[in-house]
C-alpha cells in the first residue's frame, strides 16, 4: 500500500519554489503576455547557483531538472541505449479513449 501521493498540481509550484531556494540556487521568474484578449500569461523560472543555470516553465520541472543534474552530473543526457530503451517502453504503454476504456488495438 501506498502511503504517499504527490501529482503535479496547484499546490506543489510553492514547495517547489522553496525546495529549490533551500538548495541554496537563487530564482528568478519572468511572465510574458501572450494573449491580451484572453488575459493569457506565460511564466520562466531560472535557478542559478555557482556556474549552474537552470530553466523551465513550472517550478515543479525546474526542481526535476536539478535533481536530474544533481543524480546524472555533466553527463546528464540519455546515451543511445538509454534513449531507445525509452522510446520502448513509451511506445508499449497502454493507451485509453476519453472515457478511460482500455484501447486495444493501437
Amino acid at each position: 500500500m501506498m502511503n504517499m501521493k504527490i501529482r503535479i498540481a496547484g499546490n506543489t509550484a510553492s514547495p517547489c519554489y522553496f525546495a529549490i531556494k533551500a538548495k541554496g540556487y537563487q530564482v528568478e521568474i519572468f511572465s510574458y503576455l501572450e494573449s491580451e484578449k484572453e488575459n493569457e500569461w506565460s511564466f520562466d523560472y531560472n535557478a542559478t547557483k555557482d556556474d549552474l543555470f537552470f530553466s523551465a516553465t513550472s517550478p515543479e520541472e525546474l526542481l526535476g531538472l536539478i535533481s536530474m543534474w544533481e543524480t546524472r552530473g555533466d553527463n546528464w543526457r540519455a546515451n543511445e541505449k538509454e534513449a531507445d530503451e525509452y522510446w520502448d517502453i513509451t511506445c508499449n504503454i497502454p493507451m485509453y479513449d476519453r472515457d478511460g476504456n482500455l484501447i486495444e488495438n493501437k
